[in-house]
């Protein structure tokens, strides 16, 4: 009997190589574009914030005479580009190797060069779409110029941006263990530096702290590099210093993705059993339980939704973490500002409760319940003596919790270090429009999950109405400076605003009687019944 022999497997030829990077890149492509919250946070997030603060400065201008949205485009570009190179790049990283596809990779015919190129090139394409984008629309509908002699400059300030913040995203992969992590990092690190990196905040009187901080670290270079290709003044662009700085960086985090990048999961394995533990288990007797009430099921929903939250350490930073840092950051850079007649750290404290208050009910808790949506949780919680009430009663109160949290948070650090006062007749109001604003976001959030069957875009759909709302309800503001008034309009129409001048009645110092603002809290009552209903209409299995 003929026995075959297995065919010789020859190594890649470079052409080889070449023909497989298109498909992976295009693949890489794909995968982006059936992710719609890095779409969103990539695409959608800078041009939100181009049209929002393009319709605040109006026909501004400089001292020079030139527009004030010409240096609109430059730092929102290198936010998305900044997305898109190094926070995408190192999530993608890190979710590949964490569910076992780049170790995979590596038993085909395709070199570890060859697959890690085709990622940096999708950013590169993602980085260019979202440039183009910002310029087209900055171009189109706020008489943006583009400076066509510092073109070369903007492509060389591009690349350089791109190949920097590649390289440390894939540093970044290299030295976490998971994908959260890597996801967490990612952001945790990029948003906070985009306010003393002349990204969302430029030209501002830092102190000299954070502006050593920001000097130090690469975003502060893309970004003046950038803004210079923008400039209308003499000169053809090229700011050799900045690119410098970009090339060290590039050179630190490429060394360390040589050094430590690794293809095998690191997900921390679990001891299997023994094969005595294993039978023990099988031959012991059922334990009897007693019968407990509905009711008395709600802690352990709480404590399983709590534990959840905990295991998603993005949505923590961005609950918790990310308000503080606001509020401790913006009055360190605008100093003694005042907003609408009070102290910024007092205005920024009730803002900052409003906000975590609609990430925790809004965003988190409709993005947990679709989940567990999807693994068919709900559904099986028809065989169980839980009914979904209560199921969602221990969601709805993780999130009022965790709302709690950073507001202790946020007051810890606005009463003992910003100067923040809170009266002491007041608390009542506070806490009552807390758990209102709690409610009423989490009926808002659960609508939303009831009429949107796919998970995937819920984060867009959530994310991308409550962000551009942070700013029309002047949740992120930094000045007196009034919105123009179809945006103070729409911010009317919905609860966010209004949720945001009951915190502030709540904690006004100087306000008479026992805070509450019944009127603005009418209308977050109207909101929750109109979710309810909505929940009642749709359902949520």
């Amino acid at each position: 009997m003929a026995v075959d022999t297995p065919a010789r497997v020859h190594p890649p030829t470079p052409a080889t190589r070449v023909r497989a990077l298109a498909p992976l890149t295009v693949h890489a492509l794909r995968a982006f574009a059936h992710n719609p919250p890095a779409a969103f946070f990539t695409l959608a997030f800078p041009l939100a914030f181009l049209i929002i603060v393009a319709s605040i400065v109006g026909n501004e201008t400089t001292g020079a005479g030139v527009p004030v949205a010409q240096f609109l485009v430059s730092p929102f570009a290198v936010f998305g580009v900044a997305q898109a190179s190094f926070t995408l790049l190192a999530t993608d990283m890190a979710v590949l190797r964490e569910n076992g596809v780049l170790l995979r990779q590596r038993a085909a015919p395709v070199p570890a060069r060859t697959v890690l190129t085709a990622r940096i090139a999708a950013s590169v394409v993602i980085s260019g779409a979202a440039v183009a984008l910002l310029l087209a629309v900055g171009v189109l509908a706020y008489d943006v110029d583009v400076i066509w002699r510092k073109v070369p400059a903007m492509l060389v300030a591009l690349l350089g941006g791109i190949a920097c913040c590649a390289s440390l995203g894939l540093a970044l992969a290299a030295l976490v263990r998971t994908a959260t992590a890597a996801q967490a990092l990612a952001q945790g690190l990029l948003i906070p530096l985009a306010f003393i990196s002349e990204v969302f905040i430029v030209g501002a009187d830092l102190p000299r702290w954070l502006s050593a901080i920001g000097s130090a670290l690469p975003l502060k270079h893309f970004a003046l590099a950038m803004a210079e290709t923008f400039d209308p003044a003499a000169g053809y662009g090229f700011l050799p210093g900045h690119l410098v700085v970009l090339a060290a960086w590039t050179a630190a985090g490429a060394f360390v993705a040589q050094r430590w990048f690794g293809w095998q999961p690191r997900g921390e394995s679990r001891p299997r059993p023994s094969a005595e533990a294993r039978t023990e288990a099988r031959l012991s007797p059922p334990a009897a339980y007693p019968r407990r009430s509905s009711a008395s099921l709600l802690p352990g929903q709480i404590r399983y939704a709590l534990t959840g939250l905990t295991r998603d350490p993005l949505a923590v930073f961005f609950a918790v973490i990310f308000p503080a840092l606001l509020l401790v950051l913006f009055p360190a850079v605008f100093g003694d500002a005042r907003v609408h007649g009070l102290a910024m750290a007092q205005y920024l404290f009730a803002g900052m409760v409003a906000y975590t208050t609609a990430v925790s009910a809004y965003v988190d808790l409709p993005e947990a319940l679709v989940a567990a949506r999807s693994a068919g949780v709900l559904k099986r919680l028809g065989g169980t003596p839980l009914p979904l009430g209560w199921y969602l009663g221990g969601r709805v109160s993780a999130a009022l919790l965790t709302t709690l949290l950073a507001a202790t948070v946020l007051a810890v650090a606005g009463v003992g270090f910003l100067g923040v006062r809170i009266p002491l007749a007041h608390l009542p109001a506070l806490l009552l429009t807390i758990v209102a604003g709690s409610v009423c976001f989490a009926s808002l959030g659960l609508a939303v999950a009831a009429l949107l069957r796919s998970a995937r875009s819920l984060v867009a759909i959530t994310l991308g109405t409550l962000l551009p709302l942070c700013f029309a309800s002047e949740i992120f503001v930094v000045g007196d400076q009034p919105l123009p008034a179809p945006l103070t309009t729409v911010a009317g129409v919905f609860p966010l605003r209004h949720l945001l001048q009951a915190l502030l009645t709540a904690t006004n110092p100087d306000g008479g009687g026992a805070g509450f603002a019944w009127t603005h809290l009418a209308v977050v009552a109207a909101w929750t019944l109109t979710g309810l209903l909505v929940i009642r209409r749709r359902g949520l299995w």
